[in-house]
Parts: structure tokens; C-alpha cells; sequence
């Protein structure tokens, strides 16, 4: 039999959370046609501005291909552009269009409700806890095994 303490692990809790809180997300976004996949693209497109899809592939921590896939259907909703890059010609610079931006603001609201309603019960001063040592953990995992942040 395979054993592990599972309630003493801070990385299974982390996974945990982050799946409900995927799945949450998930189901409010498709309201507006999205799927958390391509939120996650929006995300790292509005924390970086234009990127391109390498940086975009590594930013969201995904397989090149399967950043493709999920452009190519972005790119058909008319909600991201890419074009390629007059530096170099092989890159490909990844931009959102006039188009997403009036649902933005609506998927935005989405996060913040999930998000509100992740944290319920829980005191201001808790959440900013959390918040701290997540960091914390992030920047020890960051130094000890020299892994990137991602969106």
C-alpha cells in the first residue's frame, strides 16, 4: 500500500485549493464563452501587455502546442492577435483585441466574485497572511530549486 501523510502537506493543499478555485472560475467564465485556459492567456496579456508566445508559453507555465491550440480558438473568437515580431521573424507577438475588452471588464468580475466568495468568513487581516506566506513559499521554492513564476 502506497502511504503518504496528505494532511501535513502544503503542496496537496495548494493543488486542492487551486482546482476548486479553477473549477469555480471555470463555470462563471463560460457564461461569456471562455474557458479558464484562455482567461489565463487575457491574464498574462494584461499583467504583461504584449508578449510574445514563447514568453506567453512560459509566463503560463504550458507546452508550446498547447498554447497554440488555445490561440488558434482565441484568435477565430477575434479575441487576441498575433502578429509576427519586426525583430525577429520567427516570434510571434501576442496582443488582445478591441473585441475582448468589452468583456474584460465582465470576466474581471468574474475572478473578484470567485475570488470574494473563496475568502468568505475568512478576516481581511487572514487573507493578507495567507497572501504573505504563499509568497514566502513561492520565493523559498524560487531560490532553493530555481523554479519561474508563472500566472
Amino acid at each position: 500500500m502506497l502511504e503518504y501523510d496528505f494532511k501535513e502537506s502544503i503542496g496537496y493543499s495548494v493543488a486542492m485549493v487551486n482546482r476548486a478555485l479553477r473549477k469555480a472560475l471555470d463555470a462563471e467564465l463560460r457564461h461569456y464563452g471562455i474557458t479558464f485556459a484562455q482567461w489565463q492567456v487575457l491574464a498574462g496579456l494584461a499583467l504583461e501587455g504584449e508578449i510574445s508566445q514563447v514568453k506567453l508559453a512560459e509566463l503560463l507555465g504550458v507546452e508550446g502546442p498547447t498554447l497554440v491550440r488555445i490561440l488558434d480558438r482565441m484568435e477565430q473568437k477575434g479575441w487576441i492577435k498575433r502578429k509576427v515580431s519586426s525583430q525577429d521573424r520567427r516570434q510571434k507577438l501576442i496582443s488582445p483585441t478591441k473585441k475582448v475588452e468589452g468583456v474584460w471588464k465582465k470576466m474581471t468580475e468574474c475572478a473578484h466574485g470567485v475570488r470574494d466568495g473563496a475568502v468568505k468568513g475568512i478576516s481581511s487581516k487572514d487573507v493578507a497572511n495567507l497572501q504573505r506566506l504563499l509568497g514566502k513559499i513561492r520565493e523559498n521554492l524560487n531560490g532553493q530549486f530555481g523554479t519561474e513564476n508563472s500566472v
